[in-house]
């Protein structure tokens, strides 16, 4: 009997997951719940070939360790041909659309796609019901979750406030909202701020980015797999209770690479930080890019069989190391902080003591200042889900019961494996680090090889 697969969610773990699923030759029909078209996520579809991607091209490809997959259609198009580039977000929305519809259009493909948004998974029959927003339900022998980010994160009291935009993107709609020569305030100082300096910027806007720390993100210059190696046995000897965990694992980066880790002192301040960090970049001395992308690669299948607390423990111990794996590249960092020493970008240390709109900002020291707009780049929710009465709910709810996955990412409902899988950012419950395109392709193809066993 042909198996009914039902994918929530169109970005990228779950075009990732349909694509596999085809390449196998599943015998299975698959139907794709998103409301947005594919490619369609916030996060890439934007139209600036100025906002690159974070993650080298090398590592955006859908086909696990198949670079070409991605880099090869990029240099094809004399887009990039460095696999080490980091693109323009556009192509990688363009990828997801043309990887979608090559799968989506070949004869006899068994799918559908509906611009709706799930709502409830719960048991039915011998399989799954998932019921939509709109009421109606689709039956599944097996069910994907791959619902990705949520809405924006704003703080509290500035989602209805005028003159306040919720989300640098898409960034149309931002720079729409500054008038003429504007005075903008941009909450946050990591990658989603930064990118709506650099467009604001370029728009004859002047920008003070502020956050509680006022840190930047590190820079590096790429992120690809295989440039360093490091043995498993060392990551499997690290203890999550051991007090000096941070340490320990700052100890094996700096043995992996035979010397010191070369990190700018954060004394310096935010701005010559950012130009020493730059400077540490141009020289190639930015060793730690190559063995980060090794360390999570090896450590995420090890913290998958650990229980819930070895794995916070973890995730806690790598909290110093956050904005190396969150950092932004280099081309960008020297645009910023050109923009830095000319004034016209600043950038500030303690989030605002009080907002009563843009036209009056009183920070921590009890200076006040008039904004035009305030744009939030203050990141992306998680998207809620729990367990009520037998069934996965796709929403918050009182005394929520989080879901338990088993260590292949399957859901557990009333102490058994269901054929209910959850794969990219909505794996995070039971994967601390899955924030990047290659973690969701890697869940995709092993989700299909469990797929073709039973």
């Amino acid at each position: 009997m042909r198996r009914r697969v039902v994918i929530i969610g169109g970005g990228v773990a779950g075009t990732a997951a349909f694509a596999a699923l085809a390449r196998a030759g599943a015998d299975a029909s698959v139907d794709v719940v998103d409301p947005l078209p594919a490619g369609g996520s916030p996060a890439f579809a934007v139209e600036d070939a100025a906002l690159l991607c974070n993650t080298s091209a090398d590592l955006m490809s859908l086909v696990p360790r198949t670079p070409g997959d991605f880099g090869g259609i990029l240099s094809a198009r004399g887009v990039v041909s460095d696999r080490e580039a980091f693109a323009p977000r556009r192509e990688f929305a363009r990828y997801l659309r043309d990887v979608h519809d090559f799968w989506a259009g070949r004869p006899g493909a068994a799918y559908r796609r509906f611009a709706r948004r799930a709502v409830r998974v719960e048991r039915h029959d011998d399989g799954y019901r998932v019921v939509l927003d709109d009421g109606t339900s689709l039956s599944a022998t097996d069910v994907l979750v791959c619902s990705g980010w949520g809405p924006p994160r704003v703080p509290d009291g500035l989602d209805r406030m005028p003159g306040v935009v919720p989300s640098p993107f898409p960034e149309r709609r931002m720079l729409e909202s500054v008038p003429p020569s504007g005075n903008v305030l941009v909450l946050g100082t990591k990658l989603s701020a930064i990118d709506a300096a650099l467009l604001l910027a370029r728009h004859g806007h002047r920008v003070t980015m502020a956050s509680p720390s006022g840190d930047l993100p590190a820079v590096r210059t790429r992120t690809v797999r295989g440039a360093v190696r490091i043995d498993p046995a060392e990551v499997g000897r690290l203890d999550p209770a051991d007090p000096r965990l941070t340490r320990r694992i700052l100890a094996l980066a700096a043995r992996t690479l035979g010397l010191p880790l070369s990190c700018a002192d954060a004394s310096r301040g935010t701005v010559e930080r950012l130009r020493a960090e730059i400077g540490l970049a141009r020289r190639g001395q930015v060793g730690w890019q190559d063995v980060l992308v090794e360390l999570v690669d090896i450590a995420n299948p090890m913290l998958l069989r650990r229980d819930a607390d070895a794995r916070r423990r973890v995730h806690r111990a790598c909290g110093p190391l956050m904005r190396y794996l969150g950092a932004f590249p280099l081309c960008n960092a020297e645009r910023l902080l050109a923009l830095l020493d000319s004034g016209q970008v600043r950038v500030r240390a303690g989030a605002p003591s009080r907002l009563d709109g843009p036209s009056r900002v009183q920070w921590p020291d009890g200076r006040t200042e008039r904004f035009d707009t305030i744009v939030c780049a203050t990141g992306f929710t998680s998207r809620p889900m729990h367990m009520r009465h037998g069934a996965l709910v796709l929403s918050d709810g009182p005394s929520a019961a989080p879901p338990e996955l088993d260590t292949d990412l399957r859901l557990r409902m009333d102490g058994r494996s269901e054929r209910i899988w959850l794969l990219g950012i909505s794996s995070g419950f039971r994967m601390p680090f899955v924030n990047a395109v290659h973690h969701a392709a890697d869940q995709a193809d092993a989700f299909v090889q469990k797929f073709a066993e039973a």
